[in-house]
């Protein structure tokens, strides 16, 4: 073979190497990077959350005692009052009359200010009382029905550190319809709860109407099957996760009971151990090659 033939087989050699490198590349597919997370055993708690709020269970509107003029009112929302303090004074009959606090507390509301004239029963202000907190989750009423008095809750992102605890004393039976942030009118009703890990000097930072969030309890699962949230889809009238097996995604469908924000109790369909992908996304269908990190 002579060299000018030698250039121009290692040529046509180089050039099929090069469209035979191409067909694997596109003939083989690429493993997907996916994101999985083992299926465990263990309890499983049912956790309610929702936005709420606390407020003073100790709370008086000092009205007008009778017809009248009253003097300026010079108290402001946020200042603290004394038992048989003066709030202002009221004409009436003969001489003016004092107005005192009822309690001692705080001012949460001041509905008149200004001086002159005003009617018996008239509201003047609010006193609250600080230290005699409960909290008020207003829920979606389809929520509501699955609380019970007496649920343990933590109350948690209060602005400090750890949550702390409390139990429901009352589920309301009176709902109210209320604009969600989205705009749309929603039904739901109040969950007061008792703060019981509510105490010195804790109680001393927090207020009435300062923002918590509330974690109720509604059942614990014992020894249940658990998966991400993230890793349950639908799939057509059923649920299904995507399995990782031999390097793959297998589909297959599942029966969850209870659920979280977090986590799903899984009936039938999975065992302990296996892998399942979180959040598959588009690229993850039946038989996909995949790349799995655990959680």
């Amino acid at each position: 073979m002579g060299a000018a033939n030698l250039k121009r087989w290692i040529s046509r050699a180089a050039a099929a190497l090069a469209v035979l490198g191409l067909v694997l590349v596109v003939a083989v597919p690429r493993r997907v990077r996916v994101e999985a997370a083992a299926v465990e055993r263990r309890d499983f708690h049912e956790i309610l959350r929702s936005d709420g709020y606390l407020r003073s269970k100790h709370r008086v509107i000092v009205t007008a005692f009778a017809d009248g003029d009253i003097r300026r009112v010079d108290l402001k929302a946020g200042d603290p009052v004394k038992k048989g303090g003066l709030i202002t004074r009221l004409y009436w009959d003969v001489s003016w009359d004092p107005l005192r606090a009822p309690l001692s507390g705080v001012v949460s509301k001041v509905f008149r200010e200004s001086a002159g004239p005003i009617r018996r029963g008239e509201p003047i202000l609010e006193i609250i009382d600080p230290t005699r907190l409960e909290v008020v989750a207003e829920l979606l009423t389809t929520d509501a029905v699955r609380v019970q008095v007496g649920d343990r809750a933590a109350i948690e992102e209060w602005g400090g550190g750890a949550p702390f605890e409390a139990r429901v004393i009352r589920v309301s039976r009176a709902g109210f319809t209320k604009p969600s942030a989205l705009g749309v009118e929603e039904e739901r009703t109040e969950v007061v709860l008792d703060p019981r890990g509510l105490a010195p000097p804790l109680s001393r930072k927090l207020g009435s109407g300062f923002h918590v969030e509330v974690a109720i309890e509604l059942a614990v699962h014992p020894d249940a099957l658990v998966i991400p949230s993230g890793a349950v889809f639908r799939d057509g009238d059923r649920w299904a996760v995507y399995r990782i097996e031999s390097g793959r995604a297998r589909k297959a469908p599942v029966e969850i009971g209870a659920r979280s924000a977090q986590d799903v109790l899984v009936s039938s369909g999975l065992s302990r151990g296996e892998q399942v992908i979180v959040f598959p996304g588009d690229l993850v269908e039946d038989g996909t090659r995949v790349e799995a990190g655990l959680d």
